[in-house]
């Protein structure tokens, strides 16, 4: 299985992104870093994809049900912002902005449409000039690909203020770990105790945690079983990740949109959304 995620790896495919930021624009703060990521997600994963466009606004109500605003002005860091689908996002549609950093250059490359940085950056280096200089953070479909989720965690906070809120999207149930998630790069899939543990380990206060992609579980049930029997890595991730067709994507927007208007606490999805929060200096301290 592991052959399966190294063959996909390091393939980009074209996008509207392409070409639109130079080299030069890509600002270097690491060296010999390795992405281990499959690089093909970003030719799949655009800005109005179902699921894409259902996670952000899953963010945005949950930022909202916890009293933070998005109108008001912040600065936050993506960390594994790829091509840039949730800095746009938060452009579009926030007053808050991110920079983002990520180690794979040619999805770098594709990076543009929003006024925050775009990094080559490792966050386990810990640049000073970066401690404690962001608001928020954004940890989309990330630390499961990590084998030490709570180190990477704790290095993602040295970056955060004090007070601030990282945003932490992961994919849910173990139950659902299959071939798919062997291409994609995952080492895991989350429950809310694994994804607590974690996030507890890696310095921050659990502010809440939900899962989302209730009415995808069917659909992704039925891909555990559809790529079962599969051998080619790009057959698999467009086969689990690409709605075949606008009915079908019309369908799963509307029953995604009907699930985040009636359903409050979803038991279970196919994702789990964690806000969490880096403790606030004490006075003294």
């Amino acid at each position: 299985m592991r052959r399966l995620a190294d063959s996909i790896n390091g393939s980009v495919c074209g996008s509207k992104y392409a070409s639109a930021m130079a080299a030069s624009d890509i600002e270097t703060s690491s060296r010999d870093a390795k992405a281990e990521f499959p690089g093909v997600w970003y030719g799949l994963a655009s800005d109005d994809h179902v699921w894409v466009h259902a996670r952000f606004n899953f963010l945005l109500r949950e930022a909202r049900r916890l009293g933070l605003d998005p109108e008001i002005p912040r600065l936050g860091l993506d960390i594994g912002c790829g091509h840039g689908a949730v800095q746009r996002q938060l452009a579009s549609r926030t007053a808050w902005f991110a920079d983002g950093c990520d180690l794979n250059r040619d999805a770098l490359a594709l990076n543009s449409g929003h006024r925050g940085r775009v990094l080559f950056y490792d966050i386990l280096q810990r640049d000073p000039k970066l401690e404690a200089h962001f608001d928020f953070l954004v940890l989309f479909d990330v630390i499961e690909h990590v084998a030490d989720a709570p180190r990477f965690l704790a290095a993602a906070a040295h970056h955060l203020k004090p007070g601030g809120y990282a945003f932490v999207n992961v994919p849910a149930l173990p139950s659902l770990f299959s071939k798919y998630d062997v291409v994609q790069g995952h080492v895991r899939r989350y429950d809310k105790h694994s994804l607590k543990e974690h996030l507890l380990a890696g310095g921050f206060e659990l502010c809440s945690m939900r899962y989302w992609g209730l009415s995808m579980l069917p659909l992704a049930y039925a891909r555990k079983a559809y790529v079962r029997w599969r051998n080619d890595p790009s057959d698999i991730m467009t086969a689990g990740f690409q709605p075949p067709g606008r009915i079908a994507t019309r369908l799963m927007a509307a029953a995604l949109a009907a699930e985040a208007r009636w359903l409050g606490a979803a038991p279970a999805g196919t994702s789990l959304l964690a806000i969490a929060r880096k403790p606030a200096l004490r006075a003294g301290s």
